[in-house]
């Protein structure tokens, strides 16, 4: 009982710009100066859904500018704060703007699986 109370008390007191984000999606490239990342659709149900469809083996996904910057930044050292510094410097936001805007981008790369987090003393 007492612990559960604890645990939620740590978690308010981290700061999210301070961890660390990593790709897990591996398969990706640049080209143009852009980031595509690269998705194969080889379980059962999309190889009849391709078949079904008409629709490719391979699909990808091509970031924009911001998405492309983050994407290249995230190497495992930078923490979300970092990133966001560089963010401001390259598209001249305020650090601010920088800061909700990459924080929002990070969400959905989470919620789609491509990216995770660990803390910076880890």
């Amino acid at each position: 009982m007492f612990n559960k109370k604890n645990k939620n008390k740590d978690r308010k007191q981290d700061n999210f710009l301070l961890y660390i984000p990593q790709r897990k999606h591996d398969d990706w490239e640049v080209r143009n100066g852009r980031v595509y990342l690269n998705f194969y659709h080889n379980k059962p149900v999309e190889k009849f859904v391709r078949w079904l469809f008409k629709k490719p083996y391979k699909s990808d996904i091509e970031l924009d500018e911001r998405g492309t910057t983050v994407w290249q930044l995230m190497d495992g050292k930078r923490t979300v704060y970092d990133i966001s510094k560089e963010l401001s410097k390259k598209f001249g936001d305020d650090e601010k703007t920088s800061n909700q805007r990459l924080i929002m981008y990070l969400r959905y790369l989470v919620r789609e699986g491509w990216i995770s987090f660990r803390k910076e003393d880890e």
